[in-house]
């Protein structure tokens, strides 16, 4: 029999196991709903999971002198609803970020948001809990500010609105701490202050983490978002739609429409299409850089550097291409990046030179 007690005994006995299953409803909900930074819905939902969220944090360290069953349940839907919090603004935020960069950037921000399904393992006591708390809500404000400032606030991007960015978080946080200390009187005493003194050093840490993530061209330049990418034979624009012609791949490179060796006759030319999202209201100029791969100095050289404006609001992203001329066989491969210079997508290929041309498909892009 199922009894209200027998339920919390049983939350109680397994508190762990529920608060990972919370976070991880709350994560897989939010895949299937993050779509664009500049979507009024999601934008809603996840300022109200950070408001909902901080009011937990600061509950749960509010003094009571309540105890007893009445008080534990209580608790436990505190965490669970925190951790459903948590997990929704990390499958959000990993959808926005992961829709840009490298995979290598990609994979470090995947690693950094994972932290949030085993970090209370390593959570002995409330302190400790609040400490992780506080970590976690700062990571998921710090990088829901460097999307939203520069969507909704500023329109651009580059490293001057990403300081911006992270000022604001910064300021918040001091915010939401002032209030804690308020509210909790959590930081009074020796142990409080050495509590504040670790939840300010967590917060400057993981500020600076990210500067070093974003100046070093790890992270992303978020808001932005590569849609599409893509090198072709030929490219013609009809209307508003544009025709690329290309290889199949092998059978058995299923997974892939295009084959990544291109075999091209004398003379011929290659062109890298690219679609690339970007808020509404957010105007800025992009590049296409083809690079080959010398061999003998093992770098890759840049070959050509053709630069077009963007601007935001399509679903499918600002379509745009630039032309090779005369590639030599080898290792190739096209990026996209912002005016700055930080890598937004990038697809690699080979180039073999061809006696005969070989037969091509062609898509809508």
């Amino acid at each position: 029999m199922f009894t209200p007690e027998r339920i919390l005994a049983v939350m109680s006995k397994y508190e762990r196991p529920f608060m990972f299953i919370s976070t991880a409803c709350g994560f897989t909900f939010d895949l299937f709903i993050a779509r664009r930074p500049d979507s009024l819905f999601v934008n809603t939902l996840l300022l109200t999971y950070l408001c909902v969220s901080a009011f937990i944090i600061i509950r749960l360290q509010a003094p009571t002198r309540r105890a007893g069953e009445k008080h534990l349940t209580q608790t436990l839907a505190f965490l669970l609803t925190l951790t459903f919090c948590f997990g929704g603004l990390a499958g959000n935020l990993l959808i926005l970020y992961g829709k840009s960069g490298t995979p290598a950037g990609n994979i470090l921000f995947l690693l950094l948001l994972l932290g949030l399904f085993v970090g209370n393992e390593f959570v002995r006591n409330r302190y400790e809990q609040f400490r992780f708390n506080i970590g976690a809500w700062y990571l998921l404000l710090l990088t829901y500010c460097i999307i939203a400032t520069p969507t909704f606030l500023l329109h651009a991007i580059g490293a001057k609105y990403f300081l911006i960015s992270g000022g604001i978080s910064l300021t918040i946080s001091a915010v939401f701490l002032l209030t804690i200390g308020w509210v909790t009187r959590l930081f009074n005493g020796q142990h409080g202050l050495q509590t504040l003194f670790h939840s300010i050093l967590i917060i400057i840490g993981i500020f600076s983490f990210f500067n070093v993530l974003y100046f070093t061209g790890i992270i992303p330049p978020v808001p932005l978002a590569l849609r599409q990418i893509g090198v072709y034979h030929t490219i013609t624009h009809t209307g508003d739609n544009y025709i690329g012609t290309y290889e199949h791949a092998p059978v058995w490179e299923f997974w892939r429409s295009a084959d990544t060796t291109i075999r091209i006759t004398k003379n011929e030319p290659l062109y890298c299409f690219s679609a690339v999202f970007a808020p509404t209201d957010l105007a800025t100029p992009i590049a296409h850089r083809f690079e080959y791969y010398d061999t003998t100095t093992k770098t890759w050289i840049t070959a050509t550097v053709t630069t077009f404006p963007i601007s935001g609001g399509r679903e499918d992203g600002y379509r745009g291409y630039s032309i090779v001329t005369y590639p030599q066989a080898g290792k190739w491969r096209c990026d996209v990046e912002t005016d700055a210079g930080d890598l937004i997508g990038r697809t690699s290929f080979t180039v073999a030179q061809s006696t005969t041309s070989p037969i091509l498909s062609q898509k809508t892009l």
